[in-house]
């Protein structure tokens, strides 16, 4: 039986969002050819392992305490725990990044397990870290001709040495504009400006967030459409589009309380045939161009006949399984597919030859001293 790492929580915004899908993830393993290995990053960075973090409601109640403290170390695919002295507790064969927001999604978590070796079946380090950074998902999406709203990006320090430069950046732009911090997952931090007298306001919540913020144009009339893909046996699995529930822009409670009240979203969206598939099209490029793998879902906004990127989630919530399964014994299906495909790209990957036989260390001049 193979032992698997399911790494939640994290030491950002959306850390409660992240321990419900690890737990979620961790219950749902083939416990027939997985053991779960728990390990939840907590609010303060510490990374802990216990039996008791399979059930959501420890935290509910705050029973944290009493959790081992554990680390992983570069070169080996094995989990230690850190009380009092050094004690290996598992060899990993695999892992799978629940890990939302910074410090996980943005590819921090996949190069630390990369390090140590260890098959990850989650979206490696440069696709995590294009992805979280939305000034750089507008770069690299752009290139493959892909749209997205007109905006630009501003970094705090430059913001605040030149309030006025930016203020009349905006104006160019046009009102109403939308602004986000360019690292952040959830809608946390985000405004809708319509007028000037609201964005400094908006500046200063945004850049409370991030040291980067990106201002786009408001698509006014435009509405949410999501897709997700993931990879099997060397094809691309693309889901059905959905149109979530939410108002003019999806805020953190229209994404997590949405279907509680008010409008239910809809799967499949109810949007035209040309429309559903230029956005799987899509979807599929960018997550074979990109060398996406795992789960990813990519948010989309639809407005007047167009199709524009609105953000790729690296670590959807809960995985995005409700676009894929229609029960959670499917999702337990698609979490072994998911690892087997990680299995085989590890095989892959470790083909290549990591090492080179040189003699440039023993050629004279070659001679460095303190």
């Amino acid at each position: 039986m193979k032992n698997i790492a399911v790494i939640f929580g994290g030491k950002s915004q959306e850390h409660d969002i992240s321990v419900i899908t690890g737990v979620f993830t961790l219950n749902a393993l083939d416990k027939t050819l997985f053991k779960a290995v728990p390990i939840y990053i907590g609010k303060d960075g510490v990374w802990r392992t216990g039996d008791n973090l399979f059930d959501v409601t420890v935290f509910r109640r705050g029973e944290i305490k009493g959790l081992k403290k554990v680390t992983l170390l570069c070169g080996e695919n094995a989990l230690y725990s850190v009380e009092k002295k050094l004690t290996k507790l598992a060899e990993l064969a695999g892992a799978i990044i629940c890990t939302h927001g910074r410090n996980g999604e943005d590819g921090t978590v996949a190069a630390v397990l990369k390090l140590s070796e260890i098959p990850f079946a989650s979206p490696d380090v440069f696709a995590s870290a294009f992805s979280m950074d939305k000034s750089l998902t507008r770069l690299c999406v752009r290139a493959l001709g892909v749209k997205m709203a007109e905006g630009f990006t501003l970094e705090r320090t430059k913001y605040y040495d030149d309030v006025a430069a930016a203020l009349e950046r905006v104006r160019r732009l046009g009102y109403p504009v939308i602004v986000k911090p360019s690292s952040s997952g959830s809608s946390i931090g985000i405004t809708v400006v319509k007028d000037e007298s609201s964005l400094k306001s908006a500046f200063d919540l945004a850049f409370g967030f991030d040291v980067k913020v990106v201002v786009e144009e408001f698509l006014d009339g435009a509405f949410d459409v999501n897709c997700a893909c993931y990879r099997s046996q060397g094809k691309c699995i693309v889901s059905e589009c959905e149109r979530p529930s939410g108002g003019e822009f999806l805020s953190f409670y229209d994404k997590y309380f949405g279907s509680k009240g008010g409008e239910k979203r809809q799967f499949p969206a109810d949007i035209d045939e040309k429309t559903s598939r230029k956005i799987k099209n899509i979807t599929a490029e960018i997550y074979e161009k990109f060398c996406f793998s795992g789960i990813v879902r990519i948010d989309y906004l639809v407005c007047g006949g167009d199709v524009y990127l609105n953000e790729i989630n690296s670590v959807p919530g809960s995985m995005a399984y409700y676009l894929f399964c229609e029960k959670i014994s499917d999702f337990t299906a698609l979490l072994t597919k998911l690892l087997n495909d990680a299995f085989i790209r590890w095989r892959e990957y470790y083909q290549s030859s990591f090492a080179f036989q040189s003699n440039v260390l023993s050629l004279e001049g070659v001679n460095i001293k303190k």
